[in-house]
């Protein structure tokens, strides 16, 4: 080789160069950094490499344009001194390699790059920047990796717990991108902001004990989740930059510091007992005079279940929900009479919205009794479930008719429930229950629904099933909203 090619390597592959360039940065620690050029058919390109505070590797670039083999330089900068002046280049700028495109390139540079002396200088077929940003990203890591978290601690000689702001490992130094993680969390009930997941890692100061030193964020994301335990996996995608799986909603950049967040961190949890919502649903017809298909109605009733359950699971410590349909009691002689039936009890929120669902497209039958609906016995079968194990109970009936009578109602000619059940009384024997005082009542009413039993069905909260509601108005009178208290990080006991 001769000329400006004197002293070139001609790299068997871009790997070689890939490998050179990871040597380079393993040295690079604190505040130290190096340098890399390319020379291009119009340009060169200064890269300097260095660390941040939490050991990622940062790349920063100049470019410098030749316009008819001539340097332009319009505004100075750190490099560009250096540009015109092939001694000044090679001292200052002290580059640990070149790269070079196998075009042509200008009189200037073939000048500047014949001084390369003991400049090791490479031809490559990938762009410099593409080699620097692949080294980046299967570059170990520095420092370690920890998920911002709360944990109960031992405060003062009672005994009694606080919250404090700790780290759990994520990924240690040394390790590459791939890695994965299991971590198991707790999301408590906050605001609408919802929980943040802060990647932070240690101030280097190796005289203290690691939990000692100081947090500082490398990534913060948040995302607006239910209440409840959640296994997530960690990846490690590139140093600074990690994933998390497991999470029903997509994290968001929400524009937070860290010691934002550390400030809104409660002393402790707010107390918050476990619910049980109950859900007595009337799926036969509609009744004389009340407006809409059965089907139609049913729906209704359906749809704003559902948006109850969604409401209180955003709240409830441990939410358990029950499903019970009822429909009408037959006459003997027109149609076979069925029992209320338990469609999901003490589940979780997904399975009684799947079994409400289920009761989509119920046809009733056009030979069933009119006039009342078998309330009195959904509501016994309810009182002889129910236990206190399961939670505060909440009691919401949707339906519109009024239950069958113990015996003949010869003032609404309606027929007594074939057992003899009494509505009124099995509400009685609720209330009368050790812990009847805690049950709340509320009703979602065919608009026509007025008087009797359902007015203590109703007693909390009330709505119309063909009006727009205020679900979580109806959930607070409920009690199935938790008061406010932001609790920003995942929990782990």
């Amino acid at each position: 080789m001769t000329g400006a090619d004197s002293g070139v390597h001609r790299a068997f592959s871009d790997d070689e160069v890939h490998d050179i360039l990871s040597e380079e940065l393993e040295r690079v620690y604190g505040d130290a950094t190096f340098t890399v050029a390319e020379f291009a058919a119009d340009t060169v390109t200064i890269f300097e490499v260095s660390r941040d505070e939490h050991g990622t590797p940062v790349i920063m670039q100049w470019q410098y344009a030749y316009v008819d083999g001539v340097l332009r330089i319009e505004t100075a900068d750190r490099w560009s001194a250096a540009m015109a002046d092939p001694e000044r280049f090679y001292w200052h700028l002290a580059p640990k390699l070149i790269v070079r495109t196998p075009h042509q390139l200008p009189a200037g540079l073939r000048d500047l790059l014949s001084r390369a002396r003991d400049v090791p200088v490479y031809r490559c077929l990938a762009p410099l920047r593409e080699l620097l940003h692949a080294v980046r990203k299967d570059s170990p890591l520095v420092l370690d990796y920890e998920l911002a978290v709360l944990t109960r601690v031992p405060a003062g000689r009672d005994g009694a717990a606080r919250l404090a702001l700790t780290g759990q490992p994520l990924f240690s130094r040394g390790e590459t991108r791939g890695c994965q993680v299991k971590i198991r969390v707790a999301c408590e009930p906050t605001d609408a902001e919802g929980t943040f997941f802060a990647v932070v890692t240690r101030e280097p100061r190796p005289e203290l004990p690691p939990q000692a030193r100081r947090m500082r964020s490398l990534q913060i994301q948040a995302a607006a989740v239910s209440p409840g335990l959640y296994d997530l996996t960690a990846v490690l995608v590139r140093p600074g930059l990690v994933r998390f799986e497991g999470l029903p909603v997509p994290l968001e950049s929400p524009g937070v510091t860290l010691a934002n967040l550390e400030r809104l961190v409660p002393g402790e949890l707010a107390a918050r007992s476990s619910v049980h919502l109950m859900c007595l649903i009337e799926v036969c017809g509609t009744g004389e005079g009340t407006g809409g298909g059965a089907d139609d109605r049913l729906q209704r009733r359906i749809h704003w279940l559902e948006e109850l359950i969604t409401v209180a699971q955003a709240d409830a410590a441990a939410l358990r929900v029950s499903v019970v349909a009822y429909g009408a009691h037959g006459v003997a002689w027109k149609v076979d009479d069925r029992a209320p039936e338990v469609r999901a009890w003490t589940a979780t929120g997904a399975e009684a919205i799947r079994a409400l669902r289920g009761l989509v497209g119920h046809q009733a039958d056009e030979r069933e009794y009119p006039a009342a609906a078998q309330l009195e016995c959904a509501l016994k079968l309810v009182r002889q479930h129910l236990a206190m194990r399961d939670g505060r109970p909440v009691i919401v009936t949707a339906g519109g008719r009024p239950p069958h009578p113990p015996g003949l109602d010869t003032s609404r000619q309606i027929i007594p429930c074939p057992d003899w059940v009494d509505g009124a009384l099995e509400l009685r024997r609720l209330l009368s229950l050790p812990w009847g005082a805690q049950i709340t009542f509320g009703a979602l009413r065919d608009p026509k629904c007025r008087g009797g039993v359902w007015e203590q069905l109703g007693e909390h909260a009330v709505a119309t099933i063909d009006d727009a509601v205020d679900m979580e108005g109806f959930a607070a009178a409920l009690g199935l909203r938790a008061a406010a208290q932001i609790v920003p990080f995942p929990v782990i006991d």
